[in-house]
């Protein structure tokens, strides 16, 4: 008998969503982090492609890998990782067209759909809450970045062409 790998606790959650067919993508400031943006938090922000009068069906999903229902739309996994489910963003387009602007990428362990920095940016400024101000300046800077990354790049390959 083979050993079963241990997954984090929010990966187990991640797999008991993906088990029961629901559609989510990471987004906020964990979403932001993956894709190298130098800055911390707490939470994970998973949006879910259902209408938000299912929350409950959500809830139960968690419940049964082992988080702490502490809210209609907030859980505690395991090791107290706070985990809000979100079921429609501030100036962004529905799920399903905004899907198509994520990316698979690593996260605890999984491969998921990842929001792309270009739109977790659009929908921080759109909502500008406090705590977005540092946020929205650390995405921009990364962006400019890889712009300023990517034009040097292509200049370079230019030069270097016969």
């Amino acid at each position: 008998m083979g050993t079963q790998r241990k997954l984090h606790p929010v990966a187990r959650l991640l797999e008991a969503l993906e088990a029961e067919d629901i559609r989510f993508m990471l987004i906020g400031m964990s979403a932001a982090i993956v894709q190298g943006v130098m800055e911390t938090t707490l939470d994970v922000d998973l949006w879910i492609d259902l209408p938000k009068r299912q929350y409950m069906r959500v809830q139960k999903i968690a419940r049964s890998v082992g988080c702490a229902v502490a809210a209609n739309t907030v859980v505690y996994a395991e090791d107290g990782t706070p985990v809000n489910f979100v079921y429609e963003v501030n100036g962004l387009g529905a799920f399903a067209s905004e899907r198509k602007n994520s990316e698979p990428l690593a996260f605890r362990g999984k491969i998921i759909p990842v929001l792309k920095l270009e739109r977790i940016l659009k929908s921080k400024e759109t909502i500008r809450r406090d705590k977005d101000l540092p946020h929205i300046i650390h995405i921009r800077e990364l962006l400019r970045c890889r712009c300023a990354l990517k034009a040097k790049t292509t200049k370079t390959r230019k030069k270097t062409k016969p």
